[in-house]
């Protein structure tokens, strides 16, 4: 058990406190990162005085305005009003004017008296401003780098100025950084070979899952005809962001023929992203538009409601630096299908908690879908073994304390 009282500096014995910086929290969670920053930092911030600065996106009336609430026993959250910085042209310079308004924020803290032992910053999108901190206040810095742009564009970084601009700052970020966390043992040996990070800096802290008692059977009928699904039928269910990293494109094409031998089948694949109008004439052009729904953004509810009736999660991926996705749907007790890739690899047994397919295969993710469909004893004894591990080796209470531990040893000088 970690201790309820506040951890100190393993030198100085005073009181730990932290300045942590994320770019997503709450209610401007995109993915999973910032799953993993709701989920992490009040459990943190149950055991030292941590701050948490982050962007809140609400329209120019809430410019330069800061919203502060309590989290956890000791944490404090500032959510500074800024502008988005959207894709496009000048996107990095965008994130650096973002970065200069969190700046803002955290200065008026150690201005006024703050006197942070370290600074934990997630992604290259609040690494300017970790940067200006750790070289202005000599504050020692952890960073998690969730996923590289080398990763997501498959290499292609010098194919547009946007990318190059990321990859650079990702590089310099991890290099400054007093310590690197990586999700995944495929995580480190990116960050090492891509951004010319010594392994011995790197530390690996997988995500975590929220412990939550399995859900009773939902009510399929009434699921079912508010998302204009057959009335009875396998299942399947995709969450995550519509890009092509994550391969929904995938999953539609392999429903045309898990559809040929399973007449009754269905899908569902929720999120949102740049690909929704391209799988919506992909769906149209295999005539699954009875079949395959996209249902767009779903609160955590509703997933783990369908993660219950599921026959099959899949998550078709075509770069995972971890896959916390398969993880929720493995601790819901789906039975999952992933790809053959990066941290998903790591998470996933193939044959015992659940299936691995060949990665941009869709007839191989058809193949393992029919294969599910066709046994399902098998499939519930893999999603057995897969809540069990689940819930016992990435549990969130775990990967803090595991968090706690890295903090101490960084600054055990």
């Amino acid at each position: 058990m970690l201790s309820t009282s506040p951890l100190t500096h393993p030198v100085t014995g005073w009181p730990l406190r932290v300045l942590m910086l994320s770019p997503e929290y709450e209610m401007q969670r995109v993915g999973g990162l910032g799953a993993h920053v709701c989920a992490l930092a009040p459990r943190l911030a149950d055991h030292l005085y941590l701050d948490l600065i982050v962007p809140w996106y609400d329209g120019s009336e809430a410019l330069h305005s800061v919203q502060q609430h309590s989290m956890g026993r000791y944490g404090q959250v500032y959510s500074v009003g800024v502008s988005e910085p959207e894709g496009g042209e000048g996107y990095v310079q965008r994130v650096w004017e973002m970065n200069d308004q969190l700046n803002a924020q955290a200065t008026t803290l150690i201005e006024a008296g703050a006197a942070y032992d370290l600074m934990h910053a997630h992604d290259w999108l609040t690494g300017f401003v970790a940067n200006d901190l750790h070289q202005r206040y000599h504050i020692p810095l952890a960073t998690t780098i969730h996923a590289t742009e080398h990763g997501r564009v498959q290499g292609r970084t010098q194919a547009s100025g946007i990318s190059q601009g990321i990859h650079e700052a990702e590089r310099h970020l991890a290099r400054a950084s007093d310590q690197v966390i990586a999700c995944s043992l495929f995580m480190r040996e990116e960050i090492a070979s891509v951004l010319g990070v010594a392994e011995s800096k790197i530390t690996v802290i997988p995500n975590g899952v929220e412990s939550k008692p399995l859900l009773q059977q939902p009510d399929e009928a009434a699921l079912r005809r508010r998302f204009h699904l057959p009335a009875a039928g396998p299942l399947i269910f995709f969450v995550g962001r519509l890009v092509w990293p994550k391969g929904p494109d995938l999953l539609v094409s392999a429903m045309a023929r898990v559809i040929a031998a399973f007449p009754d089948a269905s899908a569902i694949l929720a999120g949102r992203g740049p690909l929704h109008d391209h799988l919506q004439e992909q769906i149209r052009g295999l005539g699954l538009q009875e079949r395959v729904r996209l249902v767009g953004f779903i609160s955590d509810e509703l997933r783990d409601e369908l993660y219950a009736l599921a026959d099959a999660a899949v998550f078709p991926s075509r770069y995972e630096p971890f896959g916390i996705v398969a993880l929720e749907a493995m601790a819901a007790g789906a039975p999952v299908i992933v790809a053959d890739v990066g941290g998903l690899r790591e998470v996933v047994n193939h044959g015992h908690t659940g299936l691995c397919t060949a990665a941009e295969s869709a007839d191989a993710l058809a193949q393992a879908i029919i294969a599910t469909l066709a046994d399902p004893p098998a499939a519930r004894q893999r999603a057995t073994h897969a809540r069990v591990l689940a819930r016992s080796q990435f549990s969130w209470d775990r990967i803090a304390a595991q968090t706690l531990a890295l903090y101490r040893s960084l600054l055990a000088f």
